[in-house]
């Protein structure tokens, strides 16, 4: 007597339902954005096929592979002109580059996974990673028009030029302060130099956190006169005209402010309102209590 089919056949065909009818062009399309991103048995369950079908049909009607839709350490470093694929790694690692591990295997480890996006970003934000003169038609034109649209400077006798210094230890000691953004070159020759792009030394020169030379001169002083153990000069007195109402004040400052900072400094401090609030002795530059009198 007749039955109809196991019940493990009537399992299989419930599962895929699909398994017997022709492929449709949007199945196709699903199937060549999804193949290696996803795996093969929830590629299957959402196509409503079999793994084995899934397969065939990528390699023998798409003829595309698991790692078609990415790419992998090695193409990546082929593409950038690499030669080896552990530096993309150790990119990887370093934050450099956006990496994932895909559901693709080589053997025992499944490979890393790397998208167009993420190889676009790591040559924008740092294109002296890549070396132009090997590099195929691909990547190389974005590279040289990162290049060309905000140049790096591979040398600080360079920065130095444009900071108005001669001294390459005082960019140095800018990058070390925080003041200066730069990079450091890793791996092959000259390795550890710092790499400085033109937008950054515009954003430091915009705000020049330097000090002034009168700034530096009180310093020193006073740091010199601590050495030896001289007395130290904490404060100085001016004779200044309001700029607003025009009365002399005697202004009481820090010695490392000087004439027009003391001038700024008393309009800013008392000469913000419709009058005047100061008397004939005034002082600026140190935030006094509330209670404090002027």
């Amino acid at each position: 007597m007749g039955r109809g089919a196991p019940k493990t056949e009537r399992r299989l065909d419930r599962q895929y339902i699909r398994a017997l009818k022709p492929w449709t062009d949007d199945e196709l399309n699903v199937l060549g954005e999804k193949y290696g991103l996803v795996r093969d048995s929830t590629l299957a369950r959402m196509l409503q096929r079999s793994p084995s079908a899934i397969h065939i049909v990528a390699v023998r009607k798409l003829h595309i592979s698991h790692s078609t839709n990415f790419f992998t350490a090695r193409g990546v470093a082929e593409s950038l002109g690499i030669a080896d694929s552990k530096t993309i790694i150790y990119w990887m690692k370093q934050g450099w580059i956006l990496g994932t591990k895909s559901v693709v295997r080589a053997g025992k480890y499944a490979r890393w996974r790397f998208l167009d996006q993420d190889i676009e970003n790591c040559v924008k934000r740092r294109p002296w990673l890549c070396d132009v003169a090997k590099m195929p038609p691909g990547y190389r034109c974005l590279v040289i028009d990162e290049y060309q649209r905000d140049p790096w400077y591979k040398d600080c006798h360079d920065v130095a030029g444009l900071l108005g210094i001669k001294d390459i230890n005082a960019v140095h000691r800018y990058i070390r302060k925080g003041w200066l953004h730069a990079d450091r070159k890793p791996g092959g020759p000259h390795q550890g130099r710092y790499l400085v792009r033109r937008s950054d030394v515009e954003a430091f020169l915009a705000a020049d956190p330097r000090p002034t030379r009168a700034e530096s001169m009180s310093k020193n002083m006073l740091g010199r006169h601590r050495r030896v153990g001289r007395p130290q000069r904490l404060s100085m007195r001016w004779l200044v005209s309001c700029p607003k109402c025009g009365h002399d004040v005697l202004v009481t400052a820090p010695p490392c402010k000087w004439g027009p900072e003391v001038i700024r400094l008393l309009a800013e401090e008392y000469s913000q309102g419709e009058t005047c609030t100061h008397g004939y002795r005034v002082v600026v530059g140190w935030k006094q209590d509330e209670n404090s009198t002027r």
